[in-house]
């Protein structure tokens, strides 16, 4: 996927997420992006956090290959997005 098809619906979920009120620590996910295959995942999670950075969104990748313990940790810690 390239970064215009994950535009395509990343972009409409940050406009949602900008209009929700502040995540509490550990609260959220307000969005959660399904892939059917690891690499999709890694993507889209790739293009959502670029997306994401300036708003100050939290973006969490949640598939095999990442740290469990750095997925714990920013779960825990609090994201809007989860891929």
């Amino acid at each position: 996927t390239g970064s215009g098809k994950t535009a395509a619906f990343v972009l409409p979920l940050i406009v949602h997420i900008m209009d929700q009120p502040e995540l509490a620590k550990g609260g959220g996910p307000i969005g959660v992006i399904a892939a059917p295959t690891r690499e999709l995942a890694q993507q889209i999670y790739s293009e959502t956090r670029k997306f994401a950075k300036p708003y100050g969104i939290g973006v969490c990748g949640v598939y095999g290959g990442m740290s469990k313990l750095d997925q714990i940790k920013m779960l825990k810690h609090g994201v809007e997005v989860v891929v």
